[in-house]
């Protein structure tokens, strides 16, 4: 069994998804995570995970977690809609498009209840309040990291899983660029239980956005009704998985260019109350869209609304391999447009993960996994990027 130890900066999926895959090949990880605690900061609601995610997640969960990740998943029909502003369809395509006829169909997840899954068997191995201050590489081909709540961690390898603002992509990399997409969203949710005015048409597909038009605000709206409640399911493993109660909701934003008028900075926009995003939304929104889009607005969760700057990785050239490499967000931030953010990440993982558990023992042989790693994902991954760009300036006026 490999013994080596690996530090995992970051604990969003990814580099949840890749402790557990580390984990489940023997090696000794440790992840450290900036936030004080999990549910420190709002963290989304609905994702979509289509093959590449669930994929990664097969290759890195015990099978007992994976089944509980599909248990608690939803799975409304695997089509991708795009309405006008009136509602007139503009565009249907089927979500598995593509992919090979054995492939998992999509799912939307609960992002919470996902985390807390992947969470599940790592106590002591997560510590929180630990922001990467620096990190040193060591002469024996090691490299020991320095974090914000005084600690000091050596290690074979160190994996940046750490998003947008990744700090190991600033020490590693300081030439990457990640670029401001040009749009913001606020992001909330309506929850199903007992909204019957929620119109029919949400649910037709896994995800639908009513769009202006290039250049103008859109709303996306996805449902997340869970085969199973999240803590029923839980509950009924063996051995036991703590997850909180979650009622099925409608996750729905609205998103527009960051120089519509109706909008201020984005410094400015992060200090605004709930109930004035709210009301930011509907003029962002106007009057002349369909009375089904304005219906929706008035179902919002009040308090479940927060904004986002959607942000994009320019392409990176492959850099010299050593101890310390990116996952996720920490390299290729991508546009949500094509809802393949988390999936890719998932899928780093899960690619990692087996490269490492397939390497030599050595620690020349890992650092070759790693290398060879890191070529096929700023291929595959920079691929999706491109094409979530072209998707964004598309249908919304994406930068």
């Amino acid at each position: 069994m490999p013994n080596h130890r690996v530090i995992i900066v970051g604990a969003g999926l990814g580099g949840l998804t890749l402790a557990q895959g580390l984990r489940l090949r023997g090696f000794d990880v440790a992840v450290y995570e900036r936030d004080p605690h999990p549910d420190a900061r709002p963290q989304g609601y609905r994702i979509q995970l289509d093959e590449p995610g669930l994929t990664g997640l097969r290759h890195c969960l015990p099978e007992r977690l994976f089944q509980l990740c599909l248990a608690t998943a939803g799975s409304p029909p695997a089509r991708i809609s795009v309405r006008g502003r009136q509602l007139q369809p503009l565009a249907d395509r089927d979500a598995t498009q593509g992919h090979h006829p054995d492939a998992p169909r999509p799912r939307a997840f609960n992002r919470p209840t996902l985390r807390q899954i992947l969470l599940s068997g790592l106590d002591g191995a997560v510590h929180y309040g630990a922001g990467l201050l620096d990190y040193q590489e060591q002469p024996d081909g090691t490299v020991t990291a320095r974090f914000t709540d005084g600690r000091t961690a050596r290690a074979d390898l160190l994996v940046g899983a750490d998003g947008v603002g990744s700090a190991v992509r600033a020490l590693l990399l300081p030439q990457a660029r990640v670029e401001d997409a040009g749009l913001r969203l606020i992001y909330g949710r309506i929850p199903l239980h007992g909204a019957s005015a929620v119109p029919s048409w949400v649910f037709d597909s896994i995800f639908t956005v009513v769009t202006g038009g290039p250049g103008h605000p859109h709303l996306g709206v996805g449902p997340v009704r869970f085969g199973s409640p999240p803590d029923t399911a839980g509950a009924a493993g063996q051995p036991p998985v703590v997850l909180s109660p979650v009622e099925d909701y409608l996750a729905c934003m609205v998103g527009a260019p960051a120089d519509h008028p109706a909008l201020p900075p984005y410094p400015e926009l992060r200090r605004l109350d709930q109930r004035a995003l709210h009301a930011l939304a509907r003029t962002v929104l106007g009057d002349d869209w369909h009375p089904d889009v304005h219906r929706l607005l008035e179902l919002w969760q009040t308090e479940s609304l927060f904004p986002l700057r959607i942000s994009t990785a320019a392409p990176v050239q492959p850099w010299q391999s050593g101890p310390v490499t990116l996952l996720g967000d920490a390299i290729h931030a991508m546009s949500p447009v094509l809802a393949m953010g988390a999936n890719t990440a998932i899928r780093d993982a899960g690619e990692l993960a087996q490269a490492l558990s397939a390497a030599p023992g050595s620690t020349a042989g890992m650092l070759e996994a790693v290398r060879g790693h890191e070529r096929r994902m700023i291929d595959y991954a920079f691929s999706v990027v491109e094409s979530s760009r072209r998707a964004g300036q598309r249908r919304v006026g994406q930068r």
